[in-house]
């Protein structure tokens, strides 16, 4: 499947600093809206936001999972509303400069949470519970991670092919409330 379409459209939405609403599940109508942080061939990261208006982190998505996106709908304009109302900027860049359209930004994203020991949300192909925790051992053809729960507790290792990963989430308030509570239990 081509992803040229998606690419073009979503780096014109970059370039506007548009907030889009990304659809990557066909069999629900979901989807996740954002601000396109970067893209390449393969894969784009943006910087989410809640319907609250609220930041939620950074999510790194398969290019060729985008199936529809939109931009200036009603439901976008109250989320960026509610953000202002909120006080609530725009996070600073991820990346001081761009990376190039050949590079992965799911290991870019990968390296970072590992190399900062953050928790991150790793959604798996055909899995509806994401798994999250802290990346122990980062492989070429996969990742462990060492699992925490909600509660902020240890809860084991799991061994993840990265091929059949299909999100990244990363710096959210979930991710950092786990973290909290982790370095609670082990402080």
């Amino acid at each position: 499947m081509s992803t040229k379409f998606m690419y073009e459209r979503l780096l014109k939405c970059q370039e506007e600093q548009k907030l889009v609403a990304i659809y990557t599940v066909r069999e629900a109508d979901y989807f996740e809206a954002g601000y396109i942080e970067a893209l390449t061939a393969s894969d784009v990261m943006f910087r989410a936001r809640r319907s609250d208006g609220y930041e939620e982190g950074f999510v790194v998505l398969p290019l060729e999972m985008v199936y529809r996106i939109e931009i200036d709908t009603a439901f976008l304009k109250i989320a960026e509303l509610l953000a202002k109302q909120l006080g609530q900027p725009r996070s600073p860049a991820f990346f001081d400069k761009a990376p190039n359209k050949k590079h992965s930004l799911f290991e870019i994203a990968v390296d970072h949470v590992y190399q900062n020991e953050e928790i991150a949300g790793i959604e798996i192909l055909g899995d509806e519970a994401q798994v999250a925790g802290i990346i122990a051992e980062n492989d070429y053809e996969g990742l462990e991670i060492s699992l925490v729960t909600d509660e902020g507790r240890s809860d084991g290792a799991c061994w993840i092919k990265k091929e059949d990963i299909v999100a990244v989430r990363f710096g959210g308030s979930v991710e950092q409330d786990m973290m909290r509570k982790l370095r609670k239990q082990t402080g």
